[in-house]
């Protein structure tokens, strides 16, 4: 992990309707943006996948994760079809992407996504996947923790994303509040599965209503590498 500088055929499942994939070049070097927009007489769709060009495995992952979202979204459509009728609005799913990083060594990827498909609001998700090239394999929270924590474990992780939401959140006198942000940064894994690197240092992402009303939609600490 000390070799990483600081500055370190898409198979869409389509209901009902065709619709070709356009090849678009990114702002990235060396992404290339696969998208296409699918629809039918219920739903709408915006598909937007990062391609790399020197990590094949990767790509896999992402056009896996994004399709699988997309094929829960059409079966909840499915579910809930009757509900276009009767408020002449189709179903929407939309997905994008950034990247933090790609380097030879590395390449590291946030992907977020946004359906309805009835209710009062919408589902947001959210994934993350930061890669290896050298060994095409997939990098851990563990591996990552000693570049930017003198104590490289979820205690120390959990004490820094606390400092840095209530001050974000404003939630030093807000008791509820506080208590969303301790109960969301437990130090625990699955408090802490969604995380990218960059230049700057490592970024941790909390879900919509994991630390705060769901107003404040979805949150980010960033954690700068040891100097």
């Amino acid at each position: 992990m000390k070799r990483f500088p600081v500055s370190i055929i898409i198979s869409l499942l389509v209901a009902v309707t065709f619709t070709a994939c356009v090849s678009q070049k990114s702002a990235v070097p060396g992404v290339t943006a696969i998208r296409s927009m699918p629809e039918s007489d219920f739903y709408q769709a915006d598909l937007d996948i990062p391609e790399f060009a020197d990590a094949p495995q990767l790509n896999t992952l992402i056009s896996n994760k994004v399709n699988g979202w997309f094929d829960d979204f059409i079966n909840a459509a499915e579910l809930n079809r009757q509900m276009t009728v009767d408020f002449g609005q189709p179903f929407t799913f939309e997905n994008q992407w950034k990247v933090p990083l790609n380097t030879s060594d590395c390449a590291s990827v946030l992907l977020t996504a946004y359906q309805f498909t009835g209710g009062a609001n919408g589902q947001e998700k959210m994934a993350t996947f930061t890669w290896n090239k050298l060994t095409d394999s997939l990098m851990t929270l563990d591996q990552l923790l000693p570049l930017v924590l003198k104590q490289p474990n979820l205690e120390s992780l959990a004490t820094i994303c606390r400092e840095e939401l209530t001050v974000a959140l404003a939630a030093q006198n807000d008791a509820d509040l506080q208590s969303m942000i301790q109960a969301g940064t437990e130090p625990v894994p699955e408090n802490y599965d969604l995380f990218t690197i960059s230049d700057k240092g490592l970024t941790i992402y909390f879900e919509k209503y994991q630390v705060a009303p769901g107003s404040q939609g979805s949150q980010a600490v960033l954690i700068p590498y040891l100097k």
